[in-house]
């Protein structure tokens, strides 16, 4: 929801419009001066519901696990100087 206020309002509003804010973190509110758009007052909670950054992170891993054979798979930590000190470089 966004909400368009001048910069004078805004001064003059400002505990409303952070009341308004705490209530309603989605709210955005667009300062305009003279009829321009310069900057935006919102709430600085996450707008992420709990969970949704893991279960993303589980289907991306998933998705790019899903060409990988599981046989071929080597943990890094077994050869972990190979990995850092490539082999022919210098």
């Amino acid at each position: 929801m966004k909400n368009i206020v001048s910069i004078s309002n805004a001064r003059k509003e400002l505990p409303k419009i952070i009341r308004e804010i705490e209530k309603h973190p989605e709210a955005i509110f667009m300062i305009t001066v003279r009829d321009e758009a310069v900057a935006e007052i919102r709430s600085a909670r996450t707008m992420v519901e709990p969970g949704e950054a893991v279960q993303k992170l589980l289907r991306l891993r998933k998705k790019l696990s899903s060409g990988v054979k599981e046989q071929s798979r080597e943990p890094i930590s077994k050869r972990v100087k190979d990995y850092l000190y490539l082999k022919g470089n210098g």
